[in-house]
């Protein structure tokens, strides 16, 4: 659906502007704006609505921080991704919550997690994927830095931060899962999940389900 609006309103733009040569580079780049507008806004409003936006927020935020070095799989198409992650990353901040309210050491976990993360960075990080290899050893050198300084970075904010106990849990948790993700297991994992959304979406919405054309 993002796919289509987007040709669409570059199609329009590229007639308005009299720029039908650049059409294709809009409507990439409309695609991009308008899924991360439609993410921002699932992973702002729901979390609300359901009370864990706090927790929501740093599941997030250490999860994203650790996967823009380390990498990790995903899934192959835009939906797919937004339901399994915005499914995960809410599971969590309920979980995080929890363990909040259970008086689940938070601190303990960071540190847990922030050594997980080191470890499956210093043998797995960076990891591509097909779709976007890391082909420059130099650039995949500075990934795999930038992937073990983002734990050692999380302690310490972790430390200096002085942050609720859920709080700690719940950045703990999007740190462990992203690490996890970044692993042979969490690519077969993935993999599992983006075919079963797939053939979940094609039940629900018949012929419209499948790797090449759902969007």
């Amino acid at each position: 659906m993002i796919h289509n609006l987007a040709q669409r309103i570059a199609s329009w733009l590229g007639e308005e502007l009299q720029q039908e040569e650049r059409v294709a580079v809009m409507a990439y780049g409309l695609e991009l704006l308008l899924g991360a507008v439609v993410k921002l806004v699932c992973f702002v409003t729901i979390p609300l609505l359901l009370g864990i936006f706090p927790q929501v927020a740093a599941v997030v935020l250490a999860s994203v921080a650790f996967r823009l070095a380390a990498g990790g799989a995903h899934c192959t198409a835009y939906y797919r991704c937004l339901i399994g992650s915005l499914t995960t990353f809410t599971g969590l901040g309920f979980l995080a919550r929890w363990l909040g309210e259970s008086n689940v050491p938070g601190t303990e976990m960071a540190l847990a997690a922030a050594l997980f993360a080191i470890i499956v960075a210093l043998i797995w990080a960076p990891a591509d994927t097909p779709a976007k290899p890391i082909t420059r050893e130099g650039y995949r050198r500075m990934l795999k830095i930038i992937s073990l300084l983002v734990p050692l970075c999380y302690l310490a904010a972790a430390w200096l931060l002085s942050l609720r106990e859920d709080l700690l849990a719940a950045s703990a948790l999007g740190l462990a899962f992203q690490a996890v993700t970044v692993t042979p297991a969490g690519y077969r994992f993935i993999e599992w999940l983006d075919v079963f959304l797939s053939r979940l979406h094609s039940i629900l919405i018949p012929g419209k389900g499948g790797v090449n054309n759902a969007a």
